[in-house]
């Protein structure tokens, strides 16, 4: 008797698409969209689909919407999640804004052939947002197709499914393992914490500095003064695992007061993507109460991002201005 085993994979195919929309004021009417270019992503053609007034069939013209659409033809069910959000024209590989995530659940291309948001933002933060520079937006895409493979058909297809890169989790690994930690960080003379000193060199250049200097470099330990610890750890998760704390992924009082403290550090240690990214949480939070401190702590870390979101925030609305000369 003839017995078998069989298996499958899931393997996900990732794809980024940036559409930049040009004469942003000039696209008018109703329901008027625009179309990117399509691009494939797991064997399917998608595109960007973007209406500056929203599609006034559902909401008042006060709100942009936005969709991403599968323009190819497939018999089979499709599985994906995908994320849409605005960025900075002038820098598009740093923040994202507005961000919006979905899971799209198992469906027939006949069944559903769009999904997005039809309130994706508002008239007013668009313009306080910093992300429409002379007439021009940036829309970010991202796609991730999952597909079942068939480890028979890879056997005769001779597929390799390579997964997806852990270099930051094996870091992360590292981080209070006690494998081979060489540097104590004593802060404020009250936490020890442990790293290793090629990390922080390789992260921060004036941590590189710092140890490469031949007098620090004979010690184990260095001390720093000025930053409390919980703001510390933070930066030694972000130089470990290129992302922030889990604390800080809600936009909570607590959160926002790390994105703060974190951000002085950052400048302090000119670890530069730390610091564009606590811009950016700073920016989506500002209001009439907080812009003020907001655009004093871009002034004193010269973060001209967050300055231009600010005073666009400030700009965009006659009675907001008032209201934040008077606090």
């Amino acid at each position: 008797m003839l017995t078998g085993k069989t298996s499958s994979t899931v393997a996900v195919y990732s794809g980024e698409h940036l559409f930049r929309v040009t004469g942003h004021s000039k696209i008018t009417g109703d329901n008027a969209f625009v179309l990117s270019d399509t691009f494939s992503v797991g064997g399917h053609d998608w595109a960007i689909q973007y209406y500056p007034s929203g599609d006034t069939r559902v909401v008042d013209g006060q709100f942009a919407s936005v969709f991403l659409l599968l323009t190819s033809a497939c018999e089979s069910e499709i599985t994906a999640s995908y994320s849409l959000c605005l960025q900075d024209p002038a820098t598009p590989a740093t923040a994202d804004k507005y961000k919006f995530s979905f899971v799209v659940p198992p469906s027939m291309p006949e069944q559903v052939k769009g999904w997005g948001s039809i309130r994706f933002v508002s008239r007013a933060n668009l313009a306080a947002s910093g992300c429409l520079k002379d007439d021009c937006l940036v829309i970010k895409a991202t796609v991730d197709v999952s597909k079942l493979i068939d480890e028979r058909k890879d056997d005769l297809g001779n597929i390799i499914v390579v997964p997806p890169s852990n270099l930051s989790k094996d870091l992360h690994s590292m981080l209070g393992s006690g494998l081979k930690e060489d540097l104590t960080i004593d802060v404020g003379g009250f936490t020890s914490l442990k790293a290793h000193a090629c990390v922080l060199r390789a992260r921060s250049p004036v941590f590189r500095a710092q140890l490469c200097n031949p007098v620090s470099a004979m010690g184990s330990t260095i001390r720093i003064e000025d930053v409390d610890a919980h703001v510390f750890e933070a930066l030694l998760h972000y130089m470990y695992n290129d992302r922030l704390p889990p604390s800080m992924e809600e936009a909570t009082q607590e959160a926002m007061k790390m994105a703060r403290q974190l951000l002085a550090v950052a400048h302090r240690y000119e670890v530069q993507r730390l610091k564009l990214l606590c811009e950016s949480k700073l920016s989506k939070v500002l209001d009439v109460a907080l812009v003020g401190f907001a655009l004093d702590l871009a002034e004193q870390y010269h973060c001209q991002q967050l300055k231009d979101c600010c005073l666009k925030y400030m700009a965009a609305d006659c009675e907001r201005l008032q209201a934040i000369i008077g606090t």
